[in-house]
């Protein structure tokens, strides 16, 4: 299933995707990347899933969370030199039933301007 235009999904930015500064391109590079809908978890609750599921210290350590429309991704998308119809779908998993995926391959360049348009999170302290 598709997720809204209006929806907001954010993914896990980890410290091999963090130079301290900004995330890297290789966030969003590929097929199938894996984001989370905040409409099913609250952004609150998504920094222990990320942590318990998706760290490995000392090494990969959760330093942000990204997060964007699917709307504003699609639009990126259809206004990206070699356009694409971005999609957004919803595959829970058992450790995350908020995880969803965009299935379409997302080059480098593409995912460039993705990462330049994420909010930001840092964990609250």
């Amino acid at each position: 299933m598709a997720l809204a235009a209006e929806e907001d999904i954010v993914r896990a930015i980890c410290t091999d995707k963090w130079d301290g500064m900004r995330a890297a391109p290789s966030l969003f590079t590929g097929q199938n990347v894996s984001v989370s809908r905040l409409a099913i978890i609250p952004l609150s609750e998504h920094w222990e899933m990320f942590r318990n599921h998706l760290e490995k210290p000392p090494e990969r350590r959760l330093e942000r969370i990204g997060e964007i429309s699917v709307g504003r991704l699609q639009r990126i998308g259809q206004d990206y030199k070699n356009s694409i119809d971005l999609t957004v779908e919803a595959k829970p998993e058992d450790w995350n039933p908020a995880h969803a995926q965009i299935p379409q391959r997302i080059t480098r360049g593409l995912a460039n301007q993705i990462v330049r348009t994420l909010k930001l999170h840092q964990q609250p302290r």
